[in-house]
């Protein structure tokens, strides 16, 4: 018989599968719920990136073309007046500011103390211009030009010889005046960087033509070297009659591979040393065999034979 304590103990029983089952009953909703808006979130999430995050202002049209580089024929600059501009005056420094503001604050900062905000991720990080320690190339006036002129491609800096020789010296001037210990610029250095950039005699700016002809001169320069690859190639492979060409199929596992490397390095042409280094430095990634015995005359026999087809 069931006593009064089974009767309790089943009830008991029975009120915690019912709280169980609750409890299972709402985790499942919630999880139904988490679901939806997952969903409902997903369906909408090109909306937010486009609508609401993306500034309409910001979205290119694709179907709008971009206007090309004109053609500009090269020209002759107007001489530097070296030794005048580079004596510092309030209307330089002036100028140099404006420029510095322009192309350097971004990365340098507005103080030149290295801290832009795009310079925050750079590594090695942009040059603090009231530390002269460490400078790649010098903090000579020499040097500065040099830095604006050709850019330091290792550290990210950009070249600026898109401005003006005096736009460049003006912003140097307005560098200078972050320290009061940079180096004088001395006649020296004046001429140091006139010998190097003949800033004094003017110089030819290169000519400009648009991307999309620099793009098929590219395309046509590279068939013409395909070209002439091939035609090298069968030369070698078809020449019976020439000792030269017959080491030379001895020598290469890949002929079209040797030509490549070969016309890609014409360093080889100098002299025998040179050839016989270039061929048995790394040889299998150029094509040839990696063991190779030949004499003195048979390695002259075939550089001969390589430098009268290469000049056709």
């Amino acid at each position: 018989m069931i006593g009064e304590n089974d009767n309790i103990n089943l009830e008991v029983h029975d009120k915690k599968k019912t709280i169980l089952g609750l409890y299972g009953l709402f985790y499942v909703m919630l999880l139904v719920i988490i679901i939806v808006i997952g969903y409902s979130y997903l369906g909408k999430l090109e909306y937010f990136s486009r609508g609401n995050l993306t500034p309409s202002s910001l979205v290119k049209d694709s179907t709008v073309l971009t206007a090309d580089l004109p053609i500009i024929k090269g020209t002759i600059s107007a001489p530097v007046d070296l030794a005048k501009e580079v004596v510092s005056t309030p209307e330089k420094i002036a100028k140099g500011k404006t420029l510095f503001d322009a192309n350097c604050v971004s990365c340098h900062g507005s103080e030149g103390k290295g801290d832009g905000t795009a310079g925050k991720t750079l590594n090695p990080p942009p040059r603090n211009f009231h530390d002269l320690n460490g400078w790649t190339n010098g903090t000579l006036f020499s040097g500065m030009y040099k830095t604006l002129h050709e850019g330091i491609t290792a550290r990210g800096m950009a070249s600026y010889n898109n401005l003006k020789p005096e736009e460049r010296i003006d912003m140097i001037l307005y560098i200078r005046t972050f320290l009061p210990n940079y180096p004088a610029i001395d006649q020296k250095e004046v001429a140091a960087v006139d010998a190097a950039y003949s800033l004094t005699k003017g110089f030819k700016l290169p000519n400009q033509i648009p991307v999309k002809m620099a793009e098929e001169k590219l395309l046509d320069e590279k068939k013409e070297i395909a070209a002439k690859i091939e035609n090298i190639v069968n030369t070698i492979a078809n020449d019976k009659n020439d000792k030269g060409a017959d080491i030379f199929r001895k020598i290469s596992f890949d002929l079209k591979r040797s030509v490549t490397s070969m016309a890609g390095n014409m360093k080889w042409n100098e002299n025998e040393n040179a050839f016989v280094k270039f061929v048995t430095l790394h040889p299998v990634s150029k094509g040839f065999n990696a063991s190779l015995n030949l004499t003195s005359e048979e390695w002259s026999a075939v550089l001969q034979y390589a430098k009268n087809i290469f000049s056709k």
